[in-house]
């Protein structure tokens, strides 16, 4: 969504305006084996322009709580800010004058995370660490969306046929203490399901399939995600 922003005008001379191609987005990160096979990060266009004589004004920026970025207005209208790191962000829009007369905008973005876990035939599944806070964003997500699939792939060459497997879910934090947990059966060809919504946004975490009983290799594919509340309107 793209809008223009009001925002405190130190000096009626100069007055702008910044709209974004969106204000919402998410990262996606892919891992296979644990692995990170790839990462969508999110990509934010500022675009200034204003009523004012440009010949007047001689910087257009933006400033994040990692970065400052400025361009020249006489040669460009267009600022790019790339985030690999999920969060609400209060990005500061700037325009200055000839005389040094700074005017400023506020823009709030949200970057949420999702991501995606895959492992093929294990018995000792790894755990997936995840962190619900990172310490460049306004404020703490909402919760973290988690869905889990545990698949038993059918055992075709063997006269015994497979057999179930037992397995439990837990969500551990930092400290190592199991903050939720889900125990089911696999059977032979079949694939089990747990969902949660989880609300503890403090530290670092990990989603473990622990592999309680059973002889046959299975399949694990995770997706979590990281949610935030957008905030209300002032």
């Amino acid at each position: 969504m793209s809008g223009c922003l009001a925002g405190r005008e130190n000096n009626q001379d100069v007055k702008f305006e910044v709209t974004t191609n969106v204000q919402n987005c998410t990262i996606i990160e892919t891992y296979v084996d644990g692995e990170l096979e790839s990462m969508q990060e999110c990509h934010f266009l500022f675009e200034f322009s204003s009523e004012s004589d440009l010949s007047k004004i001689s910087t257009y920026g933006i400033n994040s709580s990692e970065i400052e970025i400025t361009i020249n207005p006489k040669e460009n209208s267009i600022i790019n800010l790339t985030i690999s790191h999920h969060g609400l962000y209060n990005i500061l829009a700037f325009a200055i004058d000839e005389n040094g007369h700074r005017v400023e905008k506020t823009i709030t973005i949200i970057v949420e995370l999702q991501m995606k876990w895959r492992e093929e035939g294990t018995s000792e599944p790894k755990p997936m660490p995840f962190k619900s806070f990172n310490t460049g964003s306004q404020t703490h997500p909402s919760s973290t969306l988690i869905t889990s699939l545990v698949k038993n792939p059918s055992i075709t060459d063997d006269f015994t046929g497979g057999r179930a497997v037992d397995i439990t879910w837990n969500i551990a934090d930092e400290l190592n203490e199991i903050c939720q947990s889900h125990s089911d059966e696999v059977g032979d060809g079949e694939t089990v399901e747990w969902k949660t919504i989880y609300f503890n946004t403090i530290g670092s975490h990990e989603l473990r399939v622990n592999y309680d009983d059973g002889q046959d290799l299975i399949d694990i594919e995770h997706t979590l995600h990281i949610q935030y509340q957008k905030p209300e309107a002032s």
